[in-house]
């Protein structure tokens, strides 16, 4: 199984580094680049793009600032997402906007599986 992780900062790249520790595959992306430099060089892959990513993985976890963020993050991986791929949000999203985005999701193929973070 190799798992994609989008979202590098405080949280995701701990998360992400976690994965690898117990070590899992682990391929990153974030739009800043340099959050994921300790993460590769602790045996973590680089993808250039969420589609590339996509490609790349079985289930891919996003971890990412907005509601927004998170929805145009989804429409690229889906894109490239194999059916049967699962994509694990982490975001903070409303019950609603969890909902809505898994049955596009869904449309691809795609499972969702919902881990909010609160704190």
């Amino acid at each position: 199984m190799i798992y994609g992780y989008i979202g590098l900062g405080n949280l995701g790249g701990r998360l992400a580094a976690s994965l690898l520790k117990a070590g899992f595959k682990v391929v990153v992306h974030d739009r800043h680049k340099h959050l994921s430099d300790r993460l590769v060089a602790e045996g973590a892959t680089w993808a250039d793009s969420p589609e590339d990513m996509a490609r790349q993985c079985d289930a891919v976890i996003t971890c990412l600032p907005s509601p927004s963020v998170s929805e145009q993050v989804l429409n690229h991986l889906l894109s490239d997402l194999k059916p049967g791929s699962t994509w694990i949000e982490m975001s903070t999203l409303s019950r609603d906007e969890i909902l809505r985005l898994a049955a596009v999701a869904a449309r691809h193929g795609v499972r969702t599986m919902e881990l909010p973070v609160t704190g």
